[in-house]
């Protein structure tokens, strides 16, 4: 295998390696799962998927951020999530054979990788084992969802942006000798869609963790996190 396409199959593992609904699978399989993923740039602005399209197969972020949003029958736009590199993109209908919920685009340039529905199938079908690891995985998921769920309903905002950080953190945070180092290039607009909360609410969130040292700002785009453990505890309502 030519060393630039071995480098590549090596990469698209690893970003699967990383999915929740992936993370009980073999690594055999996750290298085969790679081998026949197709990665892809795509400038800003470029429409992934509408509302009512058919599932054609699962992207996963490698780099870049894509906004998942509708589209109201007067023409206004609603913004439901940010997804950043690490990150699936609408992968629930990959599993039950549905359309899309929403619709996806670019936020900038960006380059995904894409795993058709067909390769997919393929797999789980001739390996139970396979399908078996993957229930597993969406149980995780569920479970997640669940506690996201609930801290979103009974919480308030600084433990709904704790809670975030935290997730973040746990994905794509950098470990140092003072804590974990985040980068995160986000508006406080598109935090305050990721929470449900108004961005005026967000900022006096953030000024709240900021005074009791749970986060420390580095940067415009980078935060220190002292304690993980804390900041989750927050989260959590204690």
């Amino acid at each position: 295998m030519p060393k630039a396409l071995d480098e590549s199959s090596a990469a698209n593992a690893e970003l699967l390696r990383n999915l929740a609904i992936f993370s009980e699978l073999d690594d055999s399989v996750i290298r085969q799962l790679a081998a026949r993923c197709i990665a892809r740039d795509f400038p800003a602005g470029k429409v992934l998927f509408t509302l009512g399209d058919i599932c054609r197969g699962l992207y996963v972020i490698e780099s870049g951020r894509v906004r998942i949003y509708r589209t109201s029958p007067d023409g206004k736009e609603q913004v439901l999530h940010i997804e950043v590199p690490g990150r699936p993109v609408a992968e629930l209908p990959l599993f039950d054979g549905g359309v899309y919920p929403a619709s996806a685009i670019t936020a900038e340039p960006s380059r995904l990788i894409f795993l058709a529905r067909d390769d997919f199938e393929s797999m789980y079908r001739t390996h139970p084992d396979v399908a078996h690891a993957i229930i597993k995985g969406l149980g995780k998921r569920l479970r997640h969802l669940v506690h996201v769920t609930e801290t979103l309903a009974f919480h308030d905002v600084a433990a709904r942006l704790a809670m975030l950080y935290v997730g973040y953190a746990e994905r794509m945070g950098a470990e140092t000798s003072e804590g974990i180092e985040l980068k995160l290039d986000r508006t406080q607009e598109e935090l305050s869609l990721e929470i449900g909360a108004a961005r005026e609410s967000v900022s006096r969130a953030m000024r709240q963790l900021k005074h009791t040292g749970l986060i420390s700002p580095l940067s415009k785009n980078r935060v220190l996190i002292p304690d993980v453990a804390k900041l989750r505890a927050r989260a959590q309502g204690r």
